[in-house]
């Protein structure tokens, strides 16, 4: 977001259609679309998950590995299990996302 418009979510991957930590959303940067997820929410979460000052979301590609090379906001910690619930033999793979990450809250 360091220049132009802000990301917007376009679409959030999930059965209710509202983001919450840990799911997949299309988003579109600069006029191309991509796929990240939800680290960080300013809305009030479940227990236990806290709240943020802003909305974060993590690039990925449909492997489910990061766009980045590094994570600089600070993860929450229940994203590690819920993300390893997700991560399957065959499908997506996220613990290059918490392997990369700097700061968990």
């Amino acid at each position: 977001m360091a220049e132009g418009k802000p990301p917007k979510v376009i679409c959030v991957y999930n059965k209710k259609r509202i983001g919450y930590i840990g799911d997949r959303v299309m988003v579109a940067i600069k006029g191309q679309k991509k796929k990240g997820i939800l680290v960080g929410l300013k809305q009030t979460q479940k227990v236990k998950v806290p709240k943020f000052d802003s909305n974060n979301i993590v690039l990925i590609d449909d492997n489910g590995t990061p766009l980045g090379t590094r994570i600089h906001v600070p993860i929450p910690t229940i994203l590690r299990t819920i993300l390893k619930e997700r991560t399957h033999a065959k499908g997506a793979d996220y613990t290059k996302l918490l392997a990369i990450a700097t700061k968990f809250v």
